[in-house]
C-alpha cells in the first residue's frame, strides 16, 4: 500500500514524464526540413583480395570492380589479369595464377601450392586492354609468413558464465608477443564462421602474456537451438576441430574495419565507420583512382577433438 510521500513522489515523476514527452513531440513535429543528399556514386575503383598460407591447397585472389553505393549486383569479376605471387628472395621464380572458367575475377594456383613460413610475399596484378588504354599494374605490400609452432590440444566445455554455451579451450605455447590470431572452428569438416562477418580475431592480450595457453577459451560455440546461426550445435561423437591463422596487425585491422562496414555503426547514431584499409598499391598509371583489398601471408595451425558428452546446461 503507497504512502501518503510516496503518492506525492509518483505524482511529480508524471508531470515530469509529461513535460519530456512534450518536449519530445515539439522537437520531432518542428524537424521536418527536407534536406537534399548527393548521392552520385564515385569512380570504380579495383578490389583485390586474397592470402598464401602454410596450408597446402589451391590458394586464390579474387579481383573485382566496386559498384555503386545503391547497388544490389555483385561486383563484377574482372578477366584476363595477369596475377603472380612471388618470394621476394627469388622474384625470378613466382607462382602463376590462373583464372577460374566458372568464376569470372577469380585466379587460382595450382593444388599443392603452399607458403615457406619464414619467407615474404608479393602480390603482383597486371590488366592489359585492347582498345589502346595503358596497362595497370598494381602490386601489394611485402607479407611475412611467419614461423610458428604446432598447438598441442583443443578441449571442450559447457561455459559457466553463459547458458548454451560451449567454450572450445586451447592448450599450447605462447605463439609470442605482438601476434594477432584468427580463429576458425569445423564441426564435422564444415567451418561454422567461414563468413568474414564471423570472423573470430583475437591478440596476444587474450593470452594474459602467458608461457603456456593453458587451457584458455579462444572460441564459444552456440548450443541455443534457436539462435541466428544452428551450424554451432554439437551432438555426440562429433569432429570439432580448430584452425588458428596468425595474423599481422595490418590484416587484423583490414579484417575489423570490413567487418564495421558490413554490421555498420554502433551505437545506431554513432560516427560512420572508418574506411576499410588496404595494402595493395597502384604502380601504374599513377593518375588512377588507387585500389582497394589486402594481401596477407600466414601460417595456420590444426587441433581437433571429439564429443564425447552431451553438454548440461541447466545448472
Amino acid at each position: 500500500m503507497c504512502t501518503f510521500a510516496a503518492r506525492k513522489m509518483l505524482k511529480k515523476e508524471m508531470i515530469f514524464s509529461v513535460k519530456i514527452l512534450l518536449i519530445t513531440i515539439f522537437v520531432a513535429v518542428s524537424c521536418t526540413e527536407r534536406i537534399d543528399i548527393n548521392t552520385g556514386d564515385a569512380p570504380p575503383r579495383y578490389v583485390i583480395y586474397g592470402h598464401i598460407s602454410s596450408d597446402t591447397m589451391q590458394h586464390s585472389i579474387r579481383i573485382t570492380r566496386s559498384a555503386g553505393y545503391f547497388t544490389t549486383d555483385r561486383p563484377a569479376g574482372v578477366s584476363g589479369a595477369k596475377v603472380t605471387i612471388s618470394d621476394i628472395g627469388d622474384l625470378e621464380s613466382p607462382m602463376t595464377l590462373v583464372e577460374c572458367d566458372e568464376n569470372a575475377g577469380l585466379y587460382l594456383t595450382a593444388p599443392d601450392t603452399y607458403g615457406i613460413e619464414g619467407k615474404t610475399y608479393i602480390l603482383d596484378v597486371h590488366i592489359d586492354y585492347d582498345d589502346g588504354r595503358p596497362s595497370e599494374h598494381f602490386q601489394s605490400m611485402p607479407a611475412y609468413l611467419q614461423k610458428i609452432h604446432n598447438i598441442d590440444t583443443i578441449g571442450l566445455r559447457a561455459s559457466a558464465h553463459f547458458r548454451y554455451v560451449v567454450e572450445v579451450l586451447l592448450y599450447a605455447h605462447n605463439f609470442g608477443e605482438n601476434n594477432n590470431y584468427a580463429i576458425f572452428v569445423a564441426i564435422n569438416g564444415s567451418i561454422v564462421n567461414s563468413n568474414l562477418n564471423r570472423y573470430m580475431v583475437i591478440n596476444d592480450s587474450f593470452f594474459k602474456g602467458e608461457t603456456y595457453i593453458d587451457g584458455v577459451e579462444c572460441y564459444f560455440l552456440n548450443q541455443n537451438p534457436y539462435a541466428e546461426y544452428r551450424n554451432e550445435i554439437l551432438r555426440l561423437n562429433d569432429t570439432v576441430t580448430l584452425k588458428l591463422n596468425v595474423i599481422s596487425d595490418e590484416y587484423a585491422r583490414f579484417i575489423s574495419a570490413a567487418q564495421s562496414e558490413i554490421r555498420g555503426s554502433n551505437p545506431i547514431f554513432g560516427g560512420p565507420p572508418a574506411n576499410v584499409p588496404s595494402n595493395i598499391l597502384r604502380k601504374s598509371p599513377q593518375n588512377a583512382p588507387a585500389p582497394l583489398g589486402f594481401f596477407a601471408a600466414f601460417p595456420s595451425r590444426y587441433a581437433h577433438t571429439f564429443v564425447t558428452e552431451i553438454f548440461n546446461f541447466d545448472r
